[in-house]
């Protein structure tokens, strides 16, 4: 039981601390400012259309991988030198 209460310590600490911080910070949350006049639109100038650049990318694919053959070859028995073969479990 001593180990909830605790937790619950540290969690309400760590809580208040990151309060402070975001406080200091200036990322606290305030209250919205309320607006005394309406925001009209201004529609006096009509804006130009953005002009947009279309690029086109090549993009060269990817080389097909050779396939690579491996072929393991053991030595004849009674060649190399003494305890010396492929295979030999040493």
């Amino acid at each position: 039981m001593i180990q909830r209460v605790a937790i619950l310590a540290a969690s309400l600490v760590a809580a208040a601390a990151l309060a402070v911080g975001f406080a200091i910070a200036g990322l606290a949350p305030t209250p919205a400012p309320v607006a005394a006049e309406p925001v009209a639109a201004t529609a006096a100038a009509p804006t130009a259309a953005p002009v947009v650049q279309v690029d086109t990318v090549y993009v060269t694919p990817q080389a097909t991988p050779q396939d690579v053959i491996v072929t393991n070859t053991v030595s004849a028995p009674g060649g190399g030198e003494g305890n010396e073969h492929e295979g030999a479990g040493d």
